[in-house]
């Protein structure tokens, strides 16, 4: 049974992760020690945050296994392949001593990772359907993909496919940044959304992590393009937090036998499976509306997404009135079960309470 309180080591390692992030982001925003220090800072932390997450991944595996033990490994490979592109970045930075180019053999390590990250949130228990509500099921991951296109077009993708030269490969690079970052988000809420009671915490921590990973590579983005980036920035740290908190998610990953039974409550869906999918759906037509007020024109292809988006969730809310009204095969079996139990004990079971008839 899941304990109902994170445990002292737990909440220590959340101290950790939480002093470590916080002086990461306190010395490269006052840039302590000057910028060399704070380069130096950037670029030893940040590999070193990632191997840490590497080596807790494959700790991870070794504690599991099934689908759960193929989800650390490929978590594991996801952050060695991130590990390899922090060291190389540090090694343009710190010992070529230049600005980092785009492309580098850095972005190999940091496009092979989405992928293998992907391929883990795939495989993991909480994104597999459990053979009922397929339609709505469907239609969730609909929501979900269209608002983020929608959000990632308008924010990000938009302005970089207009002003990025897709016949280079700085272009392709760039590109597939904010792609990748869409996919990531896309399972992340579908691994909410199919989420139940066992080991939820450390499922949050990883969730938490990709998403703040996936958030730091967008303004990476979007900073080189329409701006600039310099290193050691600000945004670094939300690397840093990010790779922290998948090896915490490892750290704090519960051994699992071969097989788990799952309780009929444990399968029910929870309150933020339903929830999840609309949350997208409010933030794209949120920035929608400020786009518009601000006097910013949406083009036709961001008009396209969110017709798409509001057709699909009506759909999507119709199909969840019909489950809502018919009740599951699951509730009619029990029902049948019981009316059956209760017609054999008053027909002839002579001994059960209420039956009406005395033992002879």
């Amino acid at each position: 049974m899941e304990q109902a309180l994170p445990s002292r080591r737990f909440l220590g390692a959340v101290g950790v992760v939480v002093f470590a992030t916080v002086v990461a982001g306190v010395w490269i925003g006052l840039r302590i020690g000057g910028g060399r220090v704070t380069l130096f800072l950037d670029d030893v932390l940040t590999p070193l945050a990632a191997l840490v997450a590497c080596a807790l991944c494959f700790r991870a595996r070794a504690r599991h296994v099934g689908r759960m033990r193929l989800f650390w490994t490929l978590l594991g490979c996801a952050m060695a392949s991130w590990t390899l592109a922090e060291v190389i970045w540090g090694y343009y930075a710190l010992i070529l001593d230049v600005k980092v180019p785009v492309p580098s053999w850095a972005d190999v390590g940091y496009l092979s990772a989405i992928p293998l990250a992907v391929a883990a949130l795939v495989v993991h228990p909480a994104t597999r359907g459990s053979g009922t509500h397929k339609a709505r099921s469907v239609f969730d991951g609909l929501v979900i993909a269209t608002a983020l296109m929608f959000l990632s077009w308008t924010l990000v993708l938009g302005p970089v496919w207009r002003s990025a030269d897709l016949s280079t490969w700085t272009g392709v690079v760039t590109l597939a940044y904010p792609f990748g970052d869409v996919m990531i988000v896309f399972f992340i809420v579908l691994a909410i959304r199919g989420m139940t009671g066992r080991d939820r915490l450390s499922l949050w921590c990883l969730l938490g992590a990709l998403l703040v990973m996936a958030l730091s590579d967008s303004t990476y983005t979007y900073l080189t393009d329409v701006t600039s980036y310099t290193s050691a920035g600000l945004i670094d740290t939300g690397w840093v937090a990010a790779y922290l908190g998948i090896a915490l998610a490892a750290f704090s990953s519960r051994p699992s036998g071969a097989v788990e039974p799952v309780a009929a409550e444990d399968s029910r869906p929870s309150l933020a499976s339903l929830i999840s999918p609309l949350l997208p759906v409010l933030l794209a037509l949120s920035v929608a509306t400020v786009q518009i007020r601000l006097g910013h024109h949406l083009d036709r292809a961001a008009w396209l997404m969110a017709f798409a988006l509001i057709a699909l969730v009506l759909v999507r809310q119709g199909l969840m009135v019909r489950e809502l009204l018919a009740p599951s095969r699951d509730t009619r079996d029990g029902l049948m079960q019981r009316l059956t139990h209760a017609a054999l004990g008053g027909a002839g079971g002579g001994e059960g309470p209420g039956s009406g008839y005395e033992p002879l």
